[in-house]
């Protein structure tokens, strides 16, 4: 969904979006997640003389692959989006070292926001960097790759030490 920001009123423009999962998929399988359910936002957007602001919530439910033990599980995600987009200047944009606040700004090269982008950007954002099916997932075992979360596989993985440090097993503190 595009947004022509000539369209957007001194009031602001609000917008409350479904947006389907599978629009949004081809991009995402890049990151490692499946989209489940439709994401759904709320989103106002503001425009002054230079700036156009989004803001809203948005949330979804989201399929991973846990980490530790690779097995599949769902996790619903929901966030706050404020963006803030500038109008880009006629002449084009230089490459320039940005100070901290120029970081957080977006340039529009046209007259048209993609609400999907904004979506999906921010699906990116919140999604944790090593998905885990539960806190007390135990993982695969090293050396055989069983599953410790059904039980302890018999493979005694710990009593098989890297003969690299076998050494350092010999020390002991006073």
């Amino acid at each position: 969904m595009k947004v022509d920001i000539r369209d957007i009123l001194e009031e602001g423009l609000h917008l409350n979006i479904a947006e389907n999962g599978s629009e949004l998929q081809p991009t995402a399988n890049k990151v490692d997640f499946l989209i489940l359910s439709p994401v759904s936002a709320n989103l106002t957007l503001l425009k002054s003389d230079e700036d156009v602001f989004v803001r809203g919530g948005m949330a979804s439910v989201l399929k991973f692959s846990c980490a530790r033990c690779l097995k599949e599980f769902e996790q619903k995600i929901s966030s706050n989006i404020d963006v803030v987009y500038s109008i880009a200047p006629e002449h084009g944009l230089k490459e320039k070292e940005l100070s901290m606040e120029e970081t957080s700004i977006n340039y529009l090269k046209g007259a048209e926001i993609d609400i999907n982008a904004v979506l999906f950007e921010q699906l990116s954002l919140d999604i944790p960097m090593q998905p885990v099916c539960g806190p007390n997932c135990k993982g695969l075992c090293p050396k055989c790759g069983a599953d410790l979360n059904q039980g302890n596989c018999g493979c005694h993985a710990t009593d098989h030490t890297d003969t690299r440090f076998a050494k350092l097993k010999q020390l002991k503190l006073k």
